[in-house]
C-alpha cells in the first residue's frame, strides 16, 4: 500500500488515519524508506495552516493522523478542505463510534479510500459503504505488497497427557473453546469462577470440579511452557534484545518474569496499566534486561520493538493479538517472532 499511497500522492494528498500513534510511526518508517512524497504529522496547528491555505507548496503529500485528531476541529476542517486523492483508514470505527461521522466526511472528501479491516470476514458495515472504497484484510494487504517478510517461528512445547486432560477439562468448565492457556491464566479463571459463583446445586457442582482442577494444577510439576520458552529466551538473548509476550493476566507477567529471574536473567516487565520506568541498556558485554509485558503493554511504547525478537509465552488468542503479531512482523518493526506449538510430552522410545 505504501507504493500506491506515494503513486497517489502525485495528484494530490494523501492521509492514513489510525487508531495508534505507534502504528502512524510504522507507517512513516516505511513511506519514507520508499521514498514517498513528504510525511508529515498533521497536528492542529499544521491543520490551520491547511485549512487557511497558508504554505506556498504544491497540494501534495502524505499525512498521518490519529483516529482521535480528526474528530477535533482543526485536523477535521483541514481533512474537509484538502483535495484528497487517497484515504487510508488502519481500522475504522465501529457503527456506534463518536468518529463515525469524521470518517464518512473523509471518505466523501476522497477520491479514493482504503480500509485495512482488523476483523477479517465480517465485511463493511452498510453505513461506510462508498463507490470508491475498497476493503482489504491485513493478509490482503500483506500479499499485494509483493515484498518478503519473515514468518513466525516456532519452538515445541511438550506436554504431558495428565497437564493436557486438565486443561481440556478447564476449558469446557470455563466455556472457553481454546484450551490452549498458561498455567496461571487457568489458575486464576479456576479461583475467579469460584469466587463469583452463586449457592444453587449446579453451581456448587462447578464449583467442586474448579477446586479439584486447582488442586490437580498445583500439584503438577515443573511447567513444560516454561522451561522451552526460557530455553528459547536464553538462545536469542544472545544475539540481540527479546521481549516475552505473555497473555494479558499481570499472574502471567509475574510467573515468568521469576521464572526468568531464577535463572539469572535480568528482566523487567511490562503492562498496560504499569508503563516502563527506564530503558533497558547493556552494560559492557551484558546483553539487555529482557522485557516481560503484555501485548497490551507494548502497545503504549511499540519503539521496544525495534530489533527484537518476540518470544511468546502462548499462542497469540485473539484476532486482535494476531494481526498486531502480523503487522509487526511485516512492517519490520520488530526483527522476528518464535510462537509455541503445542505436542504430546515425548517418549523415551520416540
Amino acid at each position: 500500500m505504501a507504493e500506491f499511497a506515494a503513486r497517489s500522492a502525485a495528484s494530490g494528498f494523501v492521509v492514513v488515519v489510525s487508531s495508534r500513534r505507534a502504528l502512524l510511526e510504522q507507517w512513516a518508517f516505511v513511506l519514507e524508506s520508499r521514498n514517498a512524497a513528504p510525511v508529515r504529522l498533521l497536528k492542529p496547528d499544521l491543520a490551520l495552516e491547511l485549512a487557511n491555505r497558508l504554505p506556498a507548496e504544491p497540494h501534495r503529500g502524505i499525512f498521518l493522523t490519529t483516529v482521535l485528531d480528526i474528530r477535533r476541529g482543526p485536523v477535521r476542517i483541514a481533512l474537509k478542505s484538502l483535495p484528497l486523492a487517497l484515504a487510508v483508514l488502519d481500522a475504522g470505527p465501529r457503527p456506534d463510534s463518536s468518529t463515525t461521522p469524521a470518517v464518512l466526511d473523509i471518505v466523501e472528501q476522497a477520491r479514493q479510500t482504503i480500509v485495512v479491516d482488523q476483523e477479517p470476514g465480517q465485511g463493511l458495515p452498510t453505513w461506510l459503504h462508498h463507490p470508491t472504497l475498497v476493503e482489504l484484510t491485513l493478509d490482503e494487504a500483506i500479499t499485494m505488497s509483493g515484498d518478503r517478510h519473515p514468518d513466525p517461528e516456532t519452538y515445541p512445547v511438550s506436554l504431558s497427557p495428565a497437564e493436557r486432560s486438565l486443561f481440556e477439562q478447564a476449558a469446557r468448565l470455563l466455556d472457553k473453546r481454546n484450551s490452549t492457556r498458561s498455567r496461571p491464566a487457568v489458575h486464576s479463571a479456576l479461583m475467579r469462577l469460584i469466587s463469583t459463583h452463586g449457592t444453587s446445586h449446579g453451581d456448587m457442582n462447578d464449583i467442586d470440579m474448579a477446586w479439584n482442577l486447582v488442586d490437580s494444577l498445583e500439584a503438577l510439576g515443573p511447567d513444560p511452557r516454561l522451561e522451552a520458552m526460557t530455553e528459547t529466551v536464553l538462545q536469542r538473548h544472545r544475539s540481540g534484545p527479546v521481549i516475552v509476550v505473555t497473555g494479558p493476566l499481570r499472574a502471567e507477567v509475574e510467573y515468568v518474569r521469576d521464572h526468568l529471574a531464577a535463572h539469572g536473567v535480568r528482566t523487567e516487565q511490562l503492562t498496560l496499566h504499569e508503563p516502563r520506568k527506564g530503558k533497558a541498556v547493556a552494560g559492557g558485554d551484558r546483553p539487555p534486561s529482557v522485557i516481560v509485558a503484555t501485548r497490551n503493554g507494548l502497545d503504549a511504547d511499540e519503539s521496544l520493538l525495534h530489533d527484537a525478537t518476540l518470544v511468546y509465552f502462548t499462542r497469540p488468542q485473539s484476532n486482535s493479538d494476531r494481526v498486531w503479531l502480523l503487522s509487526a512482523l511485516h512492517t519490520g518493526a520488530a526483527r522476528a517472532a518464535i510462537i509455541p506449538i503445542d505436542g504430546p510430552l515425548a517418549t523415551a522410545g520416540d
